[in-house]
């Protein structure tokens, strides 16, 4: 008997496999980078909070000759200031289900995304 594919293994099922090794360290990596960026939407939370309660105190003094261009309502606090701490901690308990799988860097990536377009908007509604 010749050894021609000598690391192809067969698993439970008895389906041919990749041997063990193959992954390499990249399997291992994964898993860590979706953690890492999962948890730092912590921090990134705490930033869009503490830049909601400048945007709010900055539009202390206004009023609706003062301030004109501050817009029709003014800033939504609740979802600006409660929506941060919301979004980490929702794709800290998805990121159980999907950080070890490839695809599931996609959960924190939107959770970044969220935090990023919940800035945004709070800076054009103030600035403009």
């Amino acid at each position: 008997m010749k050894a021609n594919h000598s690391t192809v293994t067969f698993n439970g099922r008895g389906a041919p496999g990749v041997a063990p090794d193959a992954r390499g360290r990249a399997g291992r990596v994964w898993p860590w980078v979706n953690w890492g960026l999962a948890f730092t939407t912590v921090p990134g939370a705490v930033f869009v909070m503490l830049f909601a309660l400048g945007a709010v105190l900055s539009t202390d003094g206004c009023g609706g000759r003062r301030c004109p261009n501050l817009g029709r309502g003014g800033i939504d606090f609740g979802v600006a200031f409660y929506g941060a701490p919301a979004v980490a901690v929702a794709v800290i308990a998805v990121s159980f289900f999907t950080a070890k799988r490839r695809s599931g860097i996609a959960v924190p990536l939107c959770g970044w995304a969220l935090l990023v377009a919940d800035v945004l908007v709070m800076a054009a509604t103030v600035i403009a």
